[in-house]
């Protein structure tokens, strides 16, 4: 089922307080959520191996995107600094985890949590929406739709056909610049 919820901005800054005050792990997953517009999955699962700092840039490997391709997440500063805060468990690759062993999960009760301070209605948001919210905002800024469609890891879309077939372009420096803005 197609949704169609955009969170208000007052709703993404309430979002935002609401995970500061949550503390780790739940507060930097929801924070960097908001600012890459990355899936649900795909942040809880980040790993440290995954990230490099020198280049700030967060590359998912193909057997963690949903699609099946390997993404290059661009990381604006306020991202590398949430990222450089976050304790680290030894011996563990996992960025968000309670256990050293697995990646965060409860998103129910997180979902639960934001619902009662931020007011909203549990039959009518998701914490996808966080995910159309993030693009329908770019948009707003006056981002190019294939652009977003890159930042999101989207196939489908404005390229498509051959331009998909032979464009093997990135657009890092695009999706790094779209994601600062």
């Amino acid at each position: 089922m197609s949704r169609e919820r955009v969170l208000s901005d007052n709703e993404i800054a309430t979002c935002w307080r609401t995970a500061a005050a949550e503390g780790f792990p739940f507060s930097s997953f929801l924070q960097i959520l908001i600012l890459t517009g990355q899936r649900r999955g795909e942040v809880a699962g980040l790993r440290w191996s995954e990230i490099d700092f020198g280049k700030c840039i967060w590359t998912i490997p193909a057997q963690r995107a949903k699609n099946g391709n390997s993404h290059t997440v661009p990381l604006a500063p306020v991202v590398v600094e949430i990222l450089k805060s976050a304790p680290r468990f030894l011996n563990s690759d996992l960025v968000f985890t309670t256990t050293g062993k697995t990646a965060i999960s409860g998103f129910d009760r997180l979902k639960r949590r934001l619902e009662d301070v931020i007011g909203l209605d549990a039959e009518h948001w998701r914490l996808h929406d966080i995910r159309r919210t993030v693009a329908t905002n770019m948009a707003i800024i006056g981002v190019q739709p294939h652009i977003i469609e890159a930042v999101l890891n989207h196939r489908s879309g404005i390229i498509s056909g051959v331009a998909a077939v032979y464009n093997r372009h990135a657009y890092i420096d695009e999706k790094r610049e779209a994601l600062e803005r």
